[in-house]
């Protein structure tokens, strides 16, 4: 094989050829012909990772390959290939070993020329090998790109293709969403692919030119739910591939997740991660009461928790219970705190409010505020100051009938905002579990915390601190999002490449998106839209959390995340076939798609016991859950409307028609409980059926029932 690359400056970027020809007499078919970028995405240390690009979309179309890469300060580097490319991969610090390895770095990204299958589907199928005497040619683009919404269109430029970008990719039957496709050419084809595997070809006579180089049409959600792929075809032959997500109300998805926990009752260890099933339990109770399901639900839940909690104390109750993972006891007092929402039980909010005080102590919380695990600062680890946050609320609700619980609520009200100050003034300066990096949960955790603080303090000052910090933490972070990606399997979700069911998926440097800690970006941007009533908060909360759910199978099995890399030689935990309660390691290769949870069938034979990590029962698959709490909190029971100063309406969970000056609202979801309207006018509104008082121009929050 006889490789040659030519680099050229061509307009305002990098243009390489790459040709590879055959001068043997036998076909060439390696496992792979690799182009790595170099580019150094090694992210490991504060503040040098701002400099650092990380990998933040790449993809391959049929026709061609495309991506960006971007750092925590917001450079961005677009790249693509004019001609196909079979794969691209990224390069894990350890990317050639199955076993789990103790690393969380991307040292840097490939696109791969030539690949063996198994690929995705979208991907080329006829790229693995190279006839004798035959040659190919690819033309790689590399340049800087200003501005997120710029990345599309230039890249449709260099690469004379189309991209598509829809404005939701997560709808209710029949609802409408603009598509826009970026495209040198018009569009000579529209396919739409159903759940059901037919295709059938959309009209273009609506189709209308909205810009240079960019095309739009209105496209309707078909009434059965699933995920429908678009395919977009130009005059050239160059194609491209988006999905789409018709979901089902949103309370179906939350029984399904109680539910299965009622099936399959999570254990407890040594790590939250096992026993995060239970709020989804303590959540249904609340909003889809059935006696048979929640009550032995709730009585495992009591005796497991008392397994590794003092409830007298509120201390860890033994070495096993590993007392200095302090994210196992702030999750078993939010667990405890939606039991006693649910129950009205004060035992609940008792043994949550003797947790709230352990993880105020001295040993815990320092002086600066911050909450430590054995000296590491770990307040951006499993939110234990949004936990303390929800135990005052529930002591403060529980204070109107019973004022002695003010002074506990006012207590651990107080600790949170301590330990959220502390976040404001170190912004990224802070630490996370295990190896050092620029990571998705450490900088979500911490912007949601320091939201949520802000949305509870009335003081201007502090407020507009907690703000400005938590929105920097976002800008940050959106070099860890998938916000470019026409795909809602992945729509919006973070990019967190560790922690793939620990060690009974390996390696566990594979990317997972979304994975449980996706939720924390759902929070982060609620409260940022609470604060700021920007759009671009909701809309990118709202494409997340479909595609969260999206992790529920239509007939409601739930898995525990997707793994967008295209190609991972990998061990899967399967289930041994000579032992009940054994499982084994088998070879796989693993490639854009989910992973099934595996706690349901890898237990222990007495459930009511410590499952220590790595053994039967240890699996820490139960992060999914943590979707369904944001699910809960922050599209469940919430409607939104938007009105811009045009009098357009855009709506989520309701149905909204402004004439005269009268905003009619319909709510589209049973469990909706209040409307949040953002108005850039003063309106009258009536909410289904029921005038309200006029609105001032601003983000207001409105009851159903009132």
């Amino acid at each position: 094989l006889k490789v040659t690359m030519a680099y050229q400056a061509h307009d305002d970027h990098l243009q390489l050829r790459i040709t590879a020809v055959n001068t043997g007499s036998t076909p060439y078919t390696p496992r792979r012909l690799r182009l790595r970028l170099g580019v150094d995405g090694e992210m490991h240390t504060f503040p040098q990772w701002d400099e650092k690009l990380f990998p933040t979309l790449m993809r391959c179309e049929k026709s061609y390959g495309w991506g960006y890469l971007m750092s925590p300060r917001g450079i961005i580097l677009a790249l693509g290939t004019e001609e196909p490319v079979a794969s691209y991969a990224l390069n894990y610090i350890y990317e050639e070993k199955k076993e789990w390895h103790w690393g969380h770095q991307i040292l840097t990204e490939s696109f791969d020329l030539l690949h063996c299958l198994p690929l995705p589907d979208r991907h080329p199928q006829d790229l693995t090998s190279l006839p004798p005497g035959r040659q190919r040619t690819w033309t790689r683009h590399l340049g800087p790109v200003e501005t997120l919404h710029a990345v599309k269109p230039t890249l449709a430029h260099w690469l004379q293709a189309p991209l598509a970008e829809l404005e939701r990719y997560t709808l209710t039957p029949g609802e409408t969403t603009p598509l826009t496709i970026h495209s040198p050419q018009r569009p000579e084809k529209l396919l739409l692919t159903g759940p059901d595997g037919q295709t059938r070809q959309l009209p273009l006579k609506n189709l209308r030119k909205g810009g240079k180089q960019r095309f739009r049409l209105s496209l309707q959600a078909p009434a059965e739910p699933g995920t429908y792929r678009l395919t977009i075809e130009d005059r050239g032959g160059k194609q491209c591939e988006a999905r789409f997500y018709v979901r089902k109300p949103w309370l179906w998805y939350l029984e399904q997740a109680r539910n299965w926990t009622a099936q399959y009752p999570p254990l407890v260890g040594g790590s939250a991660e096992q026993f995060y099933g239970y709020y989804a339990a303590a959540l249904g109770a609340r909003h889809l009461p059935a006696p048979e399901k929640d009550e032995p639900l709730r009585q495992t839940f009591e005796r497991r928790i008392q397994m590794i909690v003092d409830t007298l104390r509120g201390t860890p109750k033994q070495p096993r219970a590993l007392p200095y993972r302090i994210q196992n006891f702030a999750t078993a007092a939010g667990i405890l705190t939606d039991y006693w929402q649910a129950t009205h039980d004060l035992r609940y909010l008792r043994w949550a409010s003797r947790i709230g005080d352990f993880l105020c102590c001295d040993s815990v919380q320092w002086s600066d505020g911050s909450y430590r695990s054995r000296q590491t600062h770990y307040t951006a680890g499993s939110y234990p100051a949004k936990s303390r946050m929800e135990l005052a609320l529930a002591e403060q609700e529980a204070a109107r009938t019973d004022p002695t619980w003010n002074e506990a609520a006012q207590r651990h009200l107080a600790s949170a905002m301590k330990a959220a100050d502390d976040l404001a003034r170190r912004l990224d300066n802070i630490e996370t579990e295990g190896d050092m990096t620029f990571e998705d949960g450490m900088i979500s955790c911490s912007a949601l915390q320091m939201g949520m603080a802000a949305t509870l303090d009335p003081s201007s000052q502090r407020k507009e601190a907690l703000t400005h910090a938590a929105r920097y933490m976002m800008r940050k972070h959106e070099c860890l999002e998938q916000t470019l990606i026409p795909d809602c399997r992945m729509r919006g979700a973070t990019l967190r490449y560790w922690e793939a069911l620990d060690v009974y998926f390996s390696p566990n440097q594979a990317m997972n998106s979304p994975h449980g800690w996706t939720a924390w970006k759902v929070y982060a941007q609620y409260y940022l839209y609470l604060l700021t009533g920007e759009e671009a908060y909701l809309s990118g909360m709202m494409d997340t959390i479909g595609a969260c759910m999206q992790t529920v199978t239509d007939e409601g099995r739930l898995r525990w995340g997707f793994i967008p890399d295209p190609y991972v030689e990998s061990w899967v935990c399967v289930p041994d076939p000579n032992d009940p309660r054994g499982w084994n390691h088998c070879d796989s290769i693993v490639g854009e798609q989910y992973l099934d949870l595996i706690s349901p069938w890898l237990r222990p034979d007495n459930a009511d016991q410590i499952c220590d990590f790595g053994n039967n029962g240890g699996s820490g698959d139960n992060t999914l859950f943590e979707m369904f709490k944001a699910l809960e909190e922050c599209a469940l029971t919430t409607a939104y409307v938007i009105v811009d100063r045009k009098g357009n309406t855009r709506t989520w969970n309701c149905k909204a028609d402004l004439s005269h000056g009268l905003l009619q609202i319909e709510t589209t979801e049973p469990s909706v409980e209040k409307i949040h309207i953002n108005t850039s006018r003063p309106l009258n509104v009536c909410i289904n059926g029921k005038r309200r008082p006029t609105l001032e121009p601003g983000l207001v929050m409105l009851t159903k029932s009132e």
